[in-house]
């Protein structure tokens, strides 16, 4: 299957209208570079100007930047060839690299737009100027223009950008534009012109939204809080202008915007929370909020977040956003796709109502250390983890003494497995981990009917303690405390929509724990990391809630691992699950249908 989403294999041409600006060459190449396969720099012309890894060429202060692709398609055709695609931009404008990758690499990004006769532009038109409506006149009675094209229709609009895909980026549309150098013909109706008489086909282009500003805009270009706005709640593609040599300091906090490694991803119905505040003043992540229909995103708006509001989830995946049912907690998928998209390395995942402490991650920073201990439950395939970590277990099972006085099992354990008294082995180890799933204080993730039966007041977490689950083991985990560190297993991430909100995250952990076996990857708990203050739960609901958890997880990895031997690729793998679970009726086939959309936004992995 081939990824057809994002333009790491595609080549970027930034295009500098006075090579004055080339002064910023370094910090755009490290800001775009990591996001496509290639990047190509031009310039127009300036003496004393000079950078080997600048092409300067006369445009005449950028009204003919598209004389530049000639040059390009001859000095660089045998890179082009082993492309998805070009995509070109001027200095001045600055992409979301947040959102750039959920767009296609096989169709074109610009407007599709109706080219007419110059006869129907009227006498006032933007372009009714000498490199304009003159020029193109001129152009019309050029003989080699009238041998190659011969176009009677043209068109007009910004063109400071583009993304045209290979199979369109030949040397017909080189000569085209070219061409329309010949009389002069101003960039904003040459590069419309050309593309939309070259490819007319509507199917051809995406939608997409962007932030052009003029007239009195322009003083929204140097403001922080608007830049933001259009990049990270309006979710606009392009935003233009930037003018770096104005507002220098704006190098700072782009990469502010664009640069962080990790995210911490919530879906809330309710106003920003304690928790939810603090993330946001954590600058070491993006915080990223995916609100439902009940959220209140006025209040969200005004916040330094990520806000995937449902207007927005609908712009940026309109498919995944119709497929998924609101009002449920599945809608936390569109956030996870977002975060894989846009490349981060960790995805933590919480609820609102996890209040984090200030060293909440400290766990990733122990990773490297020697000889954490690897931890198997040997009279079951199932791994009481809570067990291991109550009120100074380790130290009554290493005394040889019984675990059954305390009483405490997680969320999604089978019942039959609640008061199993577990017969743990440790050993040491340098395995690293590909999740790592916090303990919580308060309020630990336990079902309803251990609430109804116990008290979860009293239990004391071992301090201090990190350890790795074997993976011959299945655990329990959740989404409210969770990082997310190998991007091999990200595709994991999707929480199944037509099961119970009770159900939705516990019944995700147990497939990727079999994923993980199957994969020989690990799954690691620490000790205590957030504490929680739980929103209000009503625990007859809960138990309401719960009861496919309980009568299907007494048999469910056995379902889930069915027909999976042969299976090397998480993408294959997580297929085949789905697959078998809607064989039993554990799931719909809506999980199924989204699934396959979800699936499109990978590359299949390779054989681990």
């Amino acid at each position: 299957m081939k990824n057809n989403y994002g333009f790491i294999n595609s080549i970027l041409l930034v295009t500098f209208n006075f090579a004055k600006n080339s002064n910023n060459k370094n910090y755009i190449k490290n800001l775009y570079q990591d996001h496509f396969k290639d990047i190509f720099f031009y310039s127009d012309v300036t003496e004393g100007q000079r950078d080997e890894e600048i092409n300067y060429l006369e445009t005449r202060k950028g009204y003919q930047t598209h004389k530049i692709f000639k040059h390009f398609y001859e000095k660089y055709k045998d890179l082009i060839s082993a492309s998805d695609g070009v995509f070109y931009t001027m200095d001045d404008n600055i992409l979301n690299l947040n959102i750039l990758h959920l767009y296609r690499n096989d169709k074109l990004i610009y407007w599709h737009k109706d080219v007419k006769e110059l006869n129907e532009y009227k006498d006032n038109w933007h372009w009714s100027k000498s490199w304009g409506k003159e020029a193109l006149l001129l152009l019309q009675e050029d003989s080699k223009f009238k041998q190659k094209f011969n176009w009677n229709k043209f068109s007009g609009s910004f063109s400071d950008f583009f993304y045209i895909p290979k199979i369109h980026f030949n040397e017909e549309i080189v000569e085209a534009f070219d061409i329309f150098t010949i009389t002069g013909v101003f960039l904003e109706i040459a590069i419309p012109s050309v593309i939309n008489n070259l490819i007319p086909d509507k199917n051809e282009y995406q939608l997409f939204t962007s932030d052009i500003m003029w007239g009195d805009d322009r003083k929204n270009a140097n403001d922080r809080s608007y830049i933001e706005s259009s990049f990270n709640k309006k979710h606009n593609l392009i935003l233009h202008p930037i003018k770096f040599e104005q507002i220098p300091e704006s190098k700072d906090w782009l990469l502010d915007i664009f640069c962080k490694k990790k995210c911490v991803i919530i879906t809330t119905i309710n106003p920003p929370s304690e928790t939810v505040l603090k993330h946001i003043s954590n600058k070491d992540y993006n915080t990223i909020i995916v609100g439902d229909n009940k959220t209140p995103s006025e209040e969200y708006l005004k916040l330094d977040c990520i806000y995937l509001d449902v207007n927005s989830q609908k712009k940026l995946f309109p498919e995944l956003s119709k497929l998924i049912p609101y009002n449920h907690y599945c809608r936390k998928n569109l956030g996870y796709l977002y975060a894989i998209k846009k490349g981060y390395e960790v995805i933590y995942e919480t609820d609102d109502d996890n209040i984090p402490n200030t060293d909440f991650d400290s766990s990733l920073s122990r990773l490297d250390k020697k000889n954490t201990l690897l931890v198997k439950q040997t009279n079951s395939q199932w791994i009481n983890i809570f067990k291991f970590f109550s009120e100074d277990n380790v130290n009554v099972w290493l005394r040889g003494l019984p675990l059954s006085e305390i009483h405490i099992w997680p969320r999604g354990l089978p019942l039959s497995q609640a008061y199993r008294i577990p017969e743990f082995t440790i050993e040491s180890t340098n395995i690293q981990p590909s999740i790592v799933n916090g303990l919580v204080e308060n309020e630990p993730d336990v079902d309803a009917i251990f609430r109804l039966t116990n008290s979860h007041k009293n239990i004391h977490w071992n301090a201090d303690q990190d350890v790795i689950v074997d993976n011959v083991n299945i655990c329990p985990f959740n989404t409210q405390n969770t990082f997310w560190i190998d991007k091999d297993i990200f595709v994991c991430l999707l929480i199944p929509s037509s099961v119970s909100f009770r159900y939705c995250d516990i019944l995700r952990g147990i497939i990727t724990n079999i994923i993980l076996k199957k994969v020989n990857k690990n799954l690691m708990f620490v000790t205590p990391n957030v504490i929680q203050n739980r929103n209000q739960h009503d625990i007859f609901q809960d138990l309401q809630s719960e009861i496919e958890m309980y009568k299907h997880n007494e048999y469910i990895a056995d379902i889930i691992e069915k027909d999976t031997f042969d299976l090397v690729t998480v993408n294959d793998l997580i297929k085949k699950i789905y697959t078998n679970l809607l064989t039993m009726e554990i799931v719909k086939q809506l999980d199924l249908d989204i699934l396959d959309v979800w699936l499109n936004y990978f590359i299949d992995l390779e054989t681990l």
